[in-house]
């Protein structure tokens, strides 16, 4: 069965399950879908951010507007009130009177150019006084705001076309009160306002957004939504239209205490700030308008930016990603063919070379070094496999020597004790030989024990405990000598997960050792110490001559001792079976300064 050339690790395609190719779509994927989430994110949040602060920006502009034009109509409302409350109007039952109210009426519309006309009508609606004198006869008592000042209240309508020459109008009226009776209503003065310029207003606040750098179109609606007033680019095109029945957003019915806001207008596909006039008398509501595509002008720049360094950093992250994927896979093709060679031979024809000090650089470094041990640990093995054949052919020998030996001292004592010739020196001589039948026990005894090591019987254990009963065994030993004994044990200190039998052995291994190489006067010291990263630890220490460094490298090595007559065995012995233990035993000494002997254990896990 032949693999297919994309499926070869060295061939020249590009197989989609090779890492080459997942580096690379791996690559694509980091920069890609970051970089879109990234740039969708920052501009939602950019628009979101340019379109609160342009509408924020446009409510200010429509709420100025609305203040404005609700000050232009409260102040022409006070006028025509002011002028009807005057003495002259009041007149107005006396005939002789009525041309002196005409002459007023012309000097006041002189004055004031905002009115296109004056008149005076009295009770019946019929003109009186004008200031176009060719208005006096008429009858207005059909119109609205006769009817509303018939009531006694002030009137406000428009604005309207004029039909003589297509100019806007408002309508403003005030009733004429009779001095002698306020509550009499004798007549009514109405002045026919230019509404010109109130238009004029709308495009005076356009002209000053623009100098500020807000480019606005200002419309006004009336109380119905109908456009009544506009700034100079809007005129032409919406100027008229009833933008409620057309379903604009911004000119829907408000309650008149509602709070000037913004939307995003569809039907224009602009911003649309809008504000109440004050006083709800009026109705009317100022708009300020800026198309989208200008408002989020800045955005749709940014966008066009982001796009193309989007495009550069995909650009130069695939090419990257190529440099990566050849740099990485080259030596991870090496490693696989030093793999193969190992599972086929043992052991690679040549180190894998190192080509980096990256992750990739370590790995191959780890890997000789794994090959060397490796071949070493196949070393190990076949000489391990000797020594345990020696070791159990020791044990054996040591099992017929022990034999003879034993029937050698026991015949030494017979033998002691049957010679007379010459007492001293027959009991010295087998005095020798019992001593060295005895060394020579206690060495193949101690070999054994390394040898056929004891099955460990675990239960929770005070070290406390275990130490207390090492001193007092040897605490007659100590006094003999002279040596004092002290303990540091801590009571807190939790048990540990030992066998309370060979943990007594390493105690009292350590405790006696230190006896044997202190002199007279020394002193011993046994502390326990706390918890630490789940181990319990305890620490013999002297105040001996202390252990050279060259000697501590040796000291837990069989059959190395320091002490004449010593077998080189018991801290041999204390060190396998600490190990067994999971635990460790360390030393610490400087020439002078005596020896600590620290044995770490594992604690008893709290549950």
């Amino acid at each position: 069965m032949h693999a297919s050339p994309d499926a070869r690790a060295g061939g020249h395609g590009l197989p989609l399950y090779s890492l080459r190719a997942k580096l690379l779509l791996f690559s694509l994927l980091l920069v890609v879908v970051p970089g879109v989430v990234f740039a969708l994110i920052l501009i939602a949040s950019a628009r979101s951010a340019l379109e609160d602060a342009v509408g924020r920006q446009l409510v200010k502009v429509a709420h100025d507007t609305a203040s404005e034009v609700s000050d232009l109509l409260a102040r022409e409302g006070s006028k025509i009130t002011a002028w009807a409350n005057h003495d002259v109007l009041r007149e107005i039952r006396i005939g002789d009177a009525k041309p002196r109210i005409t002459d007023f009426l012309i000097s006041l519309n002189q004055s004031d150019t905002g009115y296109l006309d004056l008149l005076c009508v009295d009770a019946d609606g019929r003109v009186v006084a004008a200031s176009d004198r060719a208005l006096i006869g008429g009858v207005r008592a059909d119109n609205d705001w006769f009817h509303a000042t018939r009531a006694g209240n002030e009137f406000l309508g428009g604005p309207q076309l004029n039909a003589a020459d297509d100019q806007p109008t408002l309508e403003i009226a005030a009733p004429i009160r009779d001095p002698g009776n306020r509550t009499q209503v004798i007549g009514a003065l109405l002045g026919v306002y230019d509404w010109k310029r109130g238009v004029a207003l709308a495009e005076r606040v356009r002209i000053n957004s623009a100098a500020l750098g807000l480019t606005v179109d200002v419309l006004i609606l009336n109380a119905d939504g109908m456009v009544i007033a506009a700034s100079r680019n809007e005129t032409t095109t919406i100027g008229g239209r009833n933008l409620r029945t057309a379903g604009w957003l911004s000119a829907r019915s408000r309650d008149p205490g509602g709070s000037p806001g913004y939307v995003r207008e569809p039907q224009a596909d602009a911003l649309v700030g809008f504000a109440l006039l004050k006083g709800p008398q009026y109705g009317w509501t100022a708009l300020a308008m800026q198309p989208v595509d200008e408002a989020l002008a800045p955005v749709y720049r940014m966008e066009r930016h982001l796009t193309l360094l989007l495009i550069g950093v995909l650009l130069v992250g695939l090419g990257v990603a190529v440099l990566l994927a050849d740099r990485m896979g080259r030596p991870l093709r090496e490693l696989t063919r030093a793999t193969q060679e190992i599972a086929r031979a043992g052991s690679p024809h040549a180190p894998v070379p190192v080509r980096s000090r990256d992750e990739i650089g370590q790995l191959a470094e780890a890997f000789n070094t794994m090959a060397g041990e490796l071949k070493r640990a196949q070393d190990d093995l076949v000489t391990a496999g000797k020594f345990a054949f020696v070791g159990e052919i020791a044990a054996g020998v040591a099992h017929e020597v022990r034999t003879p030996l034993g029937i050698l001292r026991t015949s030494a004592q017979i033998l002691g004790r049957s010679l007379s010739d010459d007492p001293s020196q027959n009991g010295e001589l087998v005095g020798m030989i019992i001593s060295e039948v005895d060394r020579i026990d206690r060495v193949v005894a101690g070999f054994l024990e390394i040898a056929r090591p004891r099955e460990l019987l675990i239960e929770p254990t005070p070290l406390n405990t275990i130490l207390r009963r090492a001193l007092d065994f040897v605490d007659v030993q100590a006094r003999q000598k002279g040596i004092t004994l002290r303990q540091a044990l801590d009571a807190d200190q939790p048990p540990a997960r030992c066998d309370p039998v060979q943990i007594y052995q390493v105690a009292l291994n350590l405790i006696v050792n230190a006896l044997q190489m202190l002199p007279a006067g020394g002193e011993i010291t046994v502390s326990t110490l706390p918890l630490h990263h789940g181990r319990v630890s305890f620490e013999v220490s002297d105040n001996g001559a202390g252990i050279a460094p060259e000697m501590q490298e040796r000291i837990f090595t069989p059959f190395f001792t320091m002490r004449e007559g010593g077998t080189g065995l018991g801290l041999a012995l204390v060190q396998r079976i600490v190990q067994a233990h999971q635990g460790a035993v360390t030393v610490e000494s400087a020439i002078g300064h005596g020896t600590t002997f620290r044995v770490e254990l594992p604690a008893v896990q709290e549950t």
